[in-house]
């Protein structure tokens, strides 16, 4: 999908929420200024584009336009439903790294100029060799207990292109804002690459010292005391 840089795009920003492009969000708006952001979304071009809160202004200025970080990702409403009280639940589909330039207004929600930012991928085949270094760490038998790894490599059986594999792992199998949204500031491939492999070394050998404390093991992976 074309994105029309030289438009304002909605912002809807959350304290603990960092899309990446090509995953997918739900999202509940409830509050009216986004029920119109979403109105108006729906009526034009469907963009949306995810930010998260700078700090903790946020808390004691969330009705004002509290500082947000540079990075957003411009999703599209893939799916949408709305209740009979007016509230949305929406299905958002990252679509692109995007900085903002400008912010235009926050009257009622908040809309900026962005620019896009991520670096022209590199050659599928000079991305192979991340690629096949970061499938066979996931066929790791202590890996392989991590429900979420079987949804990576079910990408990494298809023909997905590598950069879109790495983002959508890193969806998966990392629940931190914080590095969702490092992962979303990084522009290239071959960054994010070396640090889903760096994050999936840390993880195995969290789960060999659980497993060797005695510690349960739960379906997603985590240790439990």
């Amino acid at each position: 999908m074309n994105i029309d840089f030289d438009k304002p795009i909605a912002l809807f920003p959350l304290s603990c929420c960092a899309l990446l492009p090509h995953a997918t969000a739900p999202l509940h708006v409830f509050e009216p200024r986004y029920r119109r952001m979403t109105r108006i979304a729906l009526d034009g071009s469907g963009l949306i584009a995810m930010a998260t809160f700078q700090g903790d202004a946020w808390k004691s200025h969330y009705e004002d336009a509290p500082p947000i970080r540079p990075c957003v990702c411009v999703g599209y409403i893939a799916r949408h439903s709305q209740t009979r009280d007016g509230r949305y639940h929406l299905l958002l589909q990252g679509l692109s790294r995007a900085k903002v330039v400008e912010e235009v207004g926050h009257s009622p929600y908040r809309q900026a100029i962005l620019k896009p930012f991520e670096t022209d991928p590199p050659m599928e085949i000079d991305l192979t060799p991340c690629r096949d270094k970061i499938e066979k760490l996931l066929s790791d038998p202590m890996l392989r207990q991590w429900t979420q790894v079987g949804a990576v490599r079910n990408c990494l059986c298809q023909e997905i292109p590598t950069a879109v594999m790495l983002d959508l792992a890193v969806m998966a199998l990392c629940r931190c804002t914080e590095e969702r949204y490092a992962m979303l500031a990084e522009p290239c491939p071959c960054a994010r690459a070396d640090w889903l492999y760096r994050h999936l070394i840390m993880t195995r050998d969290t789960l060999r010292r659980a497993r060797l404390q005695g510690a349960c093991i739960s379906e997603d992976g985590l240790a439990l005391n």
